[in-house]
């Protein structure tokens, strides 16, 4: 299966701090849930009309599987959005987080195909250190198979249907 994220990003400087605010939003997706941004809902004082939402991290495969879209559910203070809005003291935090973010969303993606490829039932055997697998889906085997060679010069796969 195919999946895909695309960001839009807008970069501001807010004065007359000096300080640049960060948004990145999901544009577009692929069989993925827009909402890959983890946040915590924070407790805040009485006096505080707003809840305290802060942006946690990029979500991996079991986050988005656990936490909740859009608010948070029951006791557990954690939920997902598709955008994010941080300020930063400097370009070069700013730079650094970016890269982070992008490199978490990077993860997601392969992890989604990596669950994908072992979630399909396949025997796999090791016989005098060539691999062979058995699957019922052409798709595992061609992945699978890819990966493999890349892998390993000494590793072989096979399916049948």
């Amino acid at each position: 299966m195919q999946y895909g994220i695309q960001l839009k990003t807008r970069v501001t400087l807010l004065q007359p701090e000096g300080n640049h605010r960060f948004q990145a939003w999901v544009s577009e997706h692929v069989n993925i849930a827009p909402e890959i941004f983890v946040y915590q809902r924070c407790p805040n004082l009485p006096e505080e009309p707003l809840p305290d939402d802060r942006f946690v991290n990029v979500a991996s495969v079991a986050d988005m599987a656990e936490y909740p879209a859009t608010t948070p559910v029951g006791t557990v203070p954690f939920f997902r959005l598709s955008a994010i809005d941080l300020v930063f003291r400097s370009v070069h935090a700013l730079d650094e987080t970016w890269e982070a973010i992008r490199e978490d969303i990077r993860d997601l993606l392969e992890n989604k195909y990596k669950l994908d490829e072992l979630g399909t039932d396949a025997t796999w055997d090791f016989n005098e250190g060539v691999l062979h697998s058995s699957s019922s889906s052409s798709a595992m085997s061609q992945t699978s198979s890819t990966s493999q060679s890349s892998e390993s010069s000494t590793s072989s796969q096979t399916s049948t249907p």
